[in-house]
């Protein structure tokens, strides 16, 4: 008996392949229509509520690939928007850091005084007549001044201070001598302050760079 070969269609091998790079897309996950991902700011290790993430934050921060669609609005994206910042709750190793887990957007208010904190006022006029006032949670050093000419030294009273407000004295006086600059700093540091103020013949308030700790 003859062997029975039966002719397949040219059409057939067409489809065969067409089949065949379908098989290696969907494999390859090539047309899948996935998200392009994102970088989000985590925490590297567990970090306990009341800290501070120094300028270089290392050992504290890494950055994780996520989703684009799993960014959502208060992620921070990059380690210079920590810096300088405290922690007000606890938080995981590998948990996205939040504005809200670092009190809050910078200008909407400050955290409140912890233990061992107090808010000391200083006049406003310390910043002197070229300086703008700092906004809400900006660093500032505050100096003293001591003695006459080349007898005179000054020294840092407060270094990094943070601005928790500015108190504006009543329009009515008009000449706003009553401004004043509300700081926080330690128990120890407003003693100093507060010594500064009262027996120094000269206190001024220097602002720091955002970038410096």
């Amino acid at each position: 008996m003859r062997a029975l070969h039966i002719r397949r269609p040219g059409w057939w091998f067409l489809i065969a392949a067409v089949l065949a790079v379908g098989a290696f897309m969907l494999a390859s996950g090539v047309g899948r229509g996935e998200e392009p991902g994102a970088r989000v700011l985590v925490a590297a290790r567990a970090i306990p509520a009341g800290e501070v993430i120094g300028g270089g934050a290392r050992g504290l921060l890494a950055l994780a690939s996520v989703p684009m669609g799993a960014v959502l609005p208060g992620m921070l994206v990059e380690a210079a928007e920590a810096a300088g910042r405290r922690t007000v709750a606890p938080l995981a190793a590998g948990e996205p850091i939040t504005q809200a887990a670092l009190g809050g957007t910078p200008g909407l208010g400050p955290e409140p005084l912890m233990v061992g904190e107090r808010a000391v006022a200083v006049p406003l006029r310390a910043l002197g007549a070229a300086a703008g006032a700092p906004a809400p949670g900006a660093r500032v050093d505050v100096l003293a001044s001591d003695g006459e000419g080349l007898a005179g030294r000054t020294r840092v009273v407060v270094s990094g201070a943070e601005v928790l407000a500015i108190m504006r004295d009543d329009p009515s006086r008009g000449d706003g001598s009553g401004d004043a600059l509300l700081l926080r700093v330690t128990a120890a540091q407003a003693l100093e302050v507060t010594r500064a103020l009262d027996f120094a013949r000269e206190v001024r308030v220097v602002s720091r760079p955002a970038s410096e700790p």
